[in-house]
């Protein structure tokens, strides 16, 4: 799977698993760079308007609690969306890596 396919499936796991709507169409993303900058505005939007959705959201992609308690205590206020964001997309790219790896097509 080249860096591209991994991005875009790592973007179609994220999308599932926050439930974003439309409004947050991570499928037209092809680099990790433009990935984790979209994730960042969308974690910074659920961080303001509907926490509970996102620490939800946390749980179910499994990132670990002692990850988010650091970013959401330790942080500085402007870092917390983007440390959320990269932890997010740092469990969803290795949920990719090993699907592919298991799946035998690589």
């Amino acid at each position: 799977m080249n860096e591209k396919d991994q991005v875009q499936s790592s973007a179609q796991l994220i999308q599932k698993d926050l439930g974003l709507e439309a409004e947050f169409d991570l499928g037209s993303v092809v680099t990790v760079d433009r990935l984790e900058m979209e994730l960042t505005r969308v974690v910074r939007y659920l961080l303001d308007h509907d926490f509970n959705r996102l620490l939800n959201a946390l749980y179910r992609i499994d990132v670990g609690e002692g990850t988010v308690k650091q970013i959401l205590e330790l942080a500085l206020p402007e870092e917390v969306a983007p440390g959320l964001a990269r932890a997010i997309l740092t469990r969803e790219m290795q949920k990719v890596a090993l699907r592919q790896k298991y799946s035998g097509s690589e």
